[in-house]
């Protein structure tokens, strides 16, 4: 168990402006930052992080928290594990109260795995540097492959020695599980128990998730047995998910974000031998095909991706689905090709830094560009072919999400292919119809509908909320100014006024309770009166009591009261020369005026209530009923007369 005081300092020192850009690109926006959410995909950044609250909130998908949210949310951490996350992140010491067996036995899986993950790097990493072996074998190949001593240190390149069970060894007496550590990837079992090391004789890659830590390993065997596999690679696991990883992301996503491009590549030598060669903004698919999963993850850290394949023509062929992968994203496609018998590896190690980046630059081919030469010089003077290229260029196109850069690229296929642009949008016409069927989920026609035209559709059905709208703006300001001092006018029994200052929640507890008016909504009630005990007992209240609230329900409301899709900007008044008063500015009218509505509502809402009441009233009741309607009514003409309200009928 963690001191209690100890996670109070890791939420203090947490800032979640750092913590979510760990994870996500962001770019400033006033008072807050603003990126893409990493919860769902989306085009159009709405994902925002104010650094005043401490929270973040996505206004396309709802989701919403604080820094230990986030990382049990986007990193499947348990509330613990979060914490010690933290703590690392900002050097906090977590001094752990005595856990006993049954919690010892509760510790979860994924941090177990991280445990041996994070313990077999720093052996492996050892054993090349200080054994025999791994200096003559490992350290020696690592050498010969042109790598330096500094670019080996910074991706943590390690060896695990031709022994057989040498790691299994060195784990099970350092007191870790069998089971774990077959988990993680690091050792199988023989029929009768005994484990063997799964990277025995190999150097190890190991790849770094977003924030750091190890998730898994890439291993090569340095034998020339051609039966052998090259690679191994970890198996899935609670930290490692193949899929969704990128090998370098770690190193790499700073400088992504900065030069808005990212570099792909296939394989883990490539990407260290551009990193040496001083571009850091590489990634790799770890020798698998790309997905969308990786795909998405470039996305949120720059808009272009620029594609690195090796000079071999079938293998570029082969890797055309991956470029039909980032249009579908919206991304924008680069695609940089190699001599023949070239690959990045191999160009980087035999040109300059400067050679390297002009390389890089100046023979960046758009993928249009790329994909017709590509199709185009196979198909020869062969019609059939030459059709049937340019359906597969046009298909490319018609994943391009964004409409008037499709149109572009229609015109520049009409001009390279020397196609008629009409021809080209009629076959688009015919993949976009192609495409929405089976996004439908049939083959079928698509559905026409007829209708009369004297039918109207049918009207939506308006939900009456009642006055959640009020009690939501009401809460909202409790929480962001009830700590606020204004200055409120009273009146003396002779009529004569004087100011008085009082808190806006002071204020706001004796406007409501004027009317003994408590709100409706369940959540909204719940905080208000906790609000109100807390601050009648003389505690200070603030937001964050309600934002890191152990209650999902009160923690998810205050956050979305708290935050606003649109901010005013600061320099409205200096650009425009017009000032517009902010709600701070104008507290005591702002909160008198909320309350008026609340009351106006609550009294459209009586009135109501008592019309429904005479269908089934008698002679006398219904003339109590209209008795209270006149009187409900007069009030709520005094009420909309301070709102500057019409009341009609």
């Amino acid at each position: 168990m963690i001191a209690p005081h100890a996670i109070q300092q890791v939420k203090e020192a947490a800032r979640v402006e750092e913590v979510v850009g760990e994870f996500v690109a962001l770019k400033r926006k006033g008072p807050r930052f603003l990126g893409l959410c990493p919860f769902h995909n989306e085009k159009t950044p709405s994902f925002n992080v104010s650094p005043n609250l401490g929270i973040y909130k996505c206004f396309g998908c709802g989701e919403a928290g604080d820094s230990i949210t986030f990382l049990t949310k986007h990193e499947h951490l348990s509330y613990v594990e979060a914490i010690k996350w933290l703590a690392k992140r900002y050097n906090i010491d977590l001094p752990e109260e005595e856990q006993s067996p049954e919690q010892q036995l509760e510790q979860s899986e994924r941090e177990s795995v991280a445990v041996v993950q994070q313990w077999a790097l720093n052996w492996s990493v050892e054993h090349l540097w200080t054994t025999d072996e791994g200096k003559r074998i490992g350290l020696s190949y690592f050498h010969e492959r042109g790598f330096s001593d500094a670019t080996i240190k910074t991706f943590q390149l390690g060896y695990v020695p031709e022994q057989g069970n040498a790691f299994a060894t060195a784990a099970i007496a350092n007191g870790f599980n069998p089971d774990v550590l077959e988990k993680a990837g690091w050792i199988k079992r023989r029929e009768d128990g005994t484990p063997w090391d799964f990277f025995s004789g190999r150097v190890t890659f190991p790849i770094l998730g977003l924030s750091g830590q190890p998730i898994g390993f890439g291993a090569r065997t340095l034998k020339s047995d051609k039966k052998l596999p090259k690679y191994f690679n970890s198996p899935e696991s609670v930290l490692y998910n193949k899929s969704r990883s990128l090998y370098g992301i770690h190193h790499a996503k700073k400088s992504i974000v900065e030069q808005s491009l990212c570099y792909l590549v296939e394989g883990y030598t490539d990407v260290i031998s551009l990193h040496q060669a001083g571009i850091t903004n590489v990634v790799a698919s770890s020798g698998t095909s790309l997905t969308e999963d990786q795909v998405r993850l470039i996305k949120r850290y720059a808009p272009t991706v620029s594609i690195l394949y090796d000079g071999d023509a079938a293998g570029m062929k082969a890797s055309l689905r991956g470029i039909d992968l980032v249009l579908k994203e919206g991304l924008n496609v680069k695609v940089v090709t190699f001599p023949e018998g070239e690959d990045p590896d191999s160009f980087a190690k035999s040109h300059s830094s400067s050679e390297v980046t002009a390389h890089l630059t100046g023979n960046a081919k758009d993928f249009l560009v790329f994909k017709a030469e590509l199709l185009m010089a196979d198909s020869g003077d062969d019609p059939v072919k030459k059709a049937a290229a340019i359906h597969e260029i046009v298909e490319s196109v018609s994943l391009v999400p964004d409409l008037v850069l499709r149109s572009l690229y229609i015109q520049q296929c009409s001009r390279l292919l020397q196609v008629n642009e009409q021809a080209l949008i009629s076959e688009m016409n015919k993949v976009l119809r192609k495409q929405y069927r089976k996004k439908l989920g049939g083959d079928g026609p698509l559905p026409e509908e007829h209708l009369a035209p004297d039918i109207a559709a049918p009207q939506p059905t308006i939900e009456d909320v009642g006055t959640t709208p009020q009690e939501r703006d009401l809460l909202r300001m409790l929480l962001s100014y009830g700590h606020e001092r204004i200055t409120v006018p009273v009146q003396h029994d002779d009529g004569s006024t004087f100011d008085e200052e009082t808190s806006v929640a002071e204020l706001m507890f004796e406007l409501l309770a004027l009317d003994d008016i408590l709100f409706d909504d369940a959540i909204f009630r719940e905080i208000y009166l906790d609000y109100r005990h807390s601050s009648n007992l003389g505690n200070p209240v603030d937001a964050q009591r309600y934002v890191g609230h152990e209650q999902e329900g009160w923690r998810t409301t205050a956050i979305d009261l708290l935050t606003e899709k649109h901010v005013l900007s600061a320099n409205w008044k200096d650009r425009h020369k017009i000032h517009v008063k902010r709600e701070s500015e104008t507290l005591y009218d702002a909160l008198e005026e909320a309350v008026d509505i609340l009351k106006e509502r609550r009294v459209d809402r009586m009135i109501r209530e008592r019309q429904e009441q005479l269908k089934t009233a008698d002679e006398l009741g219904v003339m109590a009923l209209l008795q209270e309607i006149i009187q409900f009514s007069e009030a709520k003409k005094r009420l909309a007369k301070k709102t500057g309200r019409v009341v009609v009928g």
